[in-house]
């Protein structure tokens, strides 16, 4: 899971991915980010969030073979 976060208070979250072969690189699949946040392929997940409320949405960790996996997050921004 992933903490929620405070309006016009910077965050910044490190997702991670376990097994696979090499290095990952991650990618929303599905939903959408906290308003003014980004993911980077590296899985950080951050910036200043500007609009409050529940945001859901999937990011996908793809090895150097192209294998992958998903998982479902939720994020309050208040």
């Amino acid at each position: 899971s992933l903490p929620d976060g405070t309006l016009a208070t910077p965050y910044n979250q490190t997702i991670l991915a376990t097994g696979g072969t090499g290095s990952k690189t991650f990618a929303t699949t599905t939903g959408a980010l906290p308003t003014g946040l980004t993911l980077s392929t590296a899985g950080v997940l951050s910036g200043t969030p500007t609009v409050p409320g529940s945001f859901s949405f999937t990011v996908t960790a793809t090895d150097t073979v192209g294998a992958n996996g998903s998982q479902a997050y939720t994020v309050m921004i208040a």
